[in-house]
């Protein structure tokens, strides 16, 4: 059994006491304590903070489906193959629009299926120059920007220009 205080937790005039314990049982590495008088009492709060575990940050699982260009054409073949018969058979185009939909989700599902991904944390980012963080944050303002305004054609094929030439270099880098 180990404590992790090594302050008094109780203080008055005549005296100062390590009477409130924290007690682990484990051999846990300690990063800190801390004795916190909150003024609520004559007791002193504790504060620990323990390493518990191993915690791999470098990983995160998220489902997500994936388009390929495989997956894109078994898709297009898929509907191509498709009778639509519940479409012509509705009288209400309502009934229509619903069987349509019905029919494209079911074979976009199968096409495009939801798969769990592990995604890998970057932790060294050293490799990012400074420019390349300039013309990165440059590439989402163009990015909103194409979103939110009408561009005239010659402003679209800049705008083309850089993000060829930004996808170019960051493969490089």
């Amino acid at each position: 059994m180990m404590n992790t205080a090594r302050s008094p937790t109780r203080i008055i005039p005549s005296t100062e006491s390590l009477i409130d314990v924290i007690i682990t049982n484990k051999d846990i590495p300690v990063l800190s304590t801390a004795v916190v008088d909150l003024g609520l009492s004559d007791h002193l709060t504790q504060i620990v903070k323990l390493i518990i575990g191993k915690r791999n940050r470098r990983t995160k699982t998220v489902v997500r489906r994936q388009f390929t260009h495989n997956s894109g054409e078994e898709f297009k073949h898929l509907l191509s193959k498709e009778l639509w018969n519940d479409v012509y058979n509705c009288l209400d185009v309502n009934c229509s629009l619903e069987a349509i939909l019905v029919t494209f989700l079911h074979r976009f599902n199968i096409a495009f299926p939801y798969k769990r991904v592990n995604l890998r944390e970057r932790s060294n980012k050293t490799w990012l120059s400074k420019g390349l963080i300039v013309s990165s944050k440059r590439m989402q303002t163009l990015n909103n920007l194409k979103r939110t305004f009408t561009f005239t054609r010659e402003d679209r094929i800049h705008i083309e220009n850089y993000q060829t030439i930004y996808k170019r270099v960051l493969r490089e880098a």
